[in-house]
């Protein structure tokens, strides 16, 4: 059985939720094997044949129902969160918690830019279903958090650290 990893966005304050009931609920809605990382949201489960659409409705229903939150959730098989963490170009250059991936639940239109205003520090690259993004002074005061992505790029997305991704990739493998 292939292994997947769903994001949930805005896990945390008002939303927050114990982490084993979360695997409880989950797994009786069909997502055997399901492992959590830190409190944020990050899920590692075995797909059951399942496609990553068909695993996010899954996982939102199921926190809707059991938690009462209609959280968006984005989801990637091991083989493409690998892919995008191979392909980030942030992400051998700076300190990890300080490089992030907003993956996007799908792609923006095609032709869709994206232009960091000058003055600001940071570096972002759009490809494909991710945006890579470097903070070289740090994230808590950026204003390229993931909202500002999704407000330029009109996708949902749900942004994750370096180090979370990585650790992601080997617990999905």
């Amino acid at each position: 059985m292939s292994r997947s990893v769903a994001l949930i966005r805005g896990v945390g304050g008002p939303t927050a939720m114990k982490m084993p009931a979360l695997r409880e609920v989950l797994a009786s809605a069909g997502l055997g094997e399901v492992e959590t990382l830190q409190v944020a949201g990050n899920l590692v489960l075995d797909d059951g044949g399942r496609s990553p659409g068909e695993i996010a409705g899954v996982v939102r229903d199921a926190v809707l129902d059991a938690f009462g939150f209609d959280l968006p959730v984005v989801v990637r098989t091991h083989v493409e969160l690998a892919d995008a963490h191979a392909r980030n170009p942030f992400a051998v250059t700076a300190e990890g918690r300080w490089v992030q991936t907003v993956f996007l639940a799908e792609p923006p239109s095609v032709g869709t830019t994206l232009d960091v205003p000058a003055q600001y520090p940071e570096e972002a690259v759009l490809d494909g279903r991710e945006v890579f993004v470097r903070y070289p002074e740090g994230i808590g005061g950026s204003k390229l958090q993931a909202a500002w992505f999704e407000k330029r790029l009109g996708v949902t997305g749900t942004a994750r650290n370096a180090n979370t991704v990585a650790k992601l990739v080997a617990m999905s493998a």
